[in-house]
Formats: C-alpha cells, sequence, structure tokens
C-alpha cells in the first residue's frame, strides 16, 4: 500500500507542472510557434492564423485569430482561465491591472473576415465589436 502510494504522489506531482519548456522545440520553427501560440503567446498566434489564412482554411485562422486578439487582464498566459467569482473581484482586476489590448493585426483580421464574409456569412456585429477594440472610443 505504500508503495502504492508513493508511486501515485510521484505521478500526481508533475500535474500542476504540465507548462511545457518551448526552448527545447527551439530547432523546429513550426513547432516552436505552435507550443508558444498554446502557452499564450499572441504574436505565435497570431503567425499561426496568419498561415491558416493564407492556405484558406478560414475555421483554423479565425480560432487563432481570436485568441491573439483576446485582451489580457493580467499577467496570466492566455491558456489559463481565470478565476473570478464575484463581480467585485472582476472590478479589482480591472482597477488594478488593466486590459492589454489584445493583437492589433488579429484585431484588424477579424473585422475584415466578418465585415466581408471571408469563410464565414457577414456578420457586421461581430465585425463591429472587434472594430471597437481597435478604437475603444
Amino acid at each position: 500500500m505504500r508503495v502504492l502510494f508513493i508511486i501515485s504522489l510521484f505521478l500526481l506531482s508533475s500535474c500542476g507542472t504540465m507548462h511545457t519548456d518551448c526552448l527545447t522545440l527551439s530547432g523546429d520553427r513550426d513547432a516552436y510557434r505552435m507550443c508558444t501560440a498554446n502557452q499564450g503567446n499572441q504574436s505565435s498566434q497570431y503567425e499561426l492564423g496568419v498561415a491558416a489564412y493564407d492556405a484558406e482554411d478560414y475555421k483554423t485562422a479565425i480560432k487563432w485569430f481570436r485568441r491573439a486578439a483576446r485582451p489580457k487582464t493580467s499577467g496570466m498566459p492566455n491558456y489559463i482561465e481565470p478565476t473570478v467569482t464575484d463581480r467585485r473581484d472582476i472590478r479589482s482586476i480591472l482597477e488594478n491591472d488593466p486590459p492589454a489590448p489584445g493583437h492589433s493585426g488579429a484585431i484588424r483580421l477579424l473585422v475584415r473576415i466578418y465585415s466581408e464574409g471571408i469563410g464565414v456569412p457577414v456578420d457586421i456585429k461581430q465585425a463591429e465589436r472587434y472594430r471597437k477594440m481597435i478604437n475603444p472610443i
């Protein structure tokens, strides 16, 4: 029983460190970009979106552009969802750490995709939503 406990403890000890070290992939540019994009790097997410857009894989392009366009509300990476349990928590986060804007190139391409209906039906409401992210005034 004790051996089973030690083995379980060993296996579970790495659960909190599922963060991949992307530097080990630096020799493979595409794998490195995918790794950093999955960890929340907005530039990598944008680059993957552009690659999918150029290949006319609009569903994948939109997925990456939307992730890159997401404003960062804290120093936490984009792949971690914030744990907010109360509206006061949201207010506190926004007052103390205002959101950094999303990737402007991704936002501009999303405006174009939705306003021109590139790979999706024309959606003026979505296009306006992203346009306001560029010019919040």
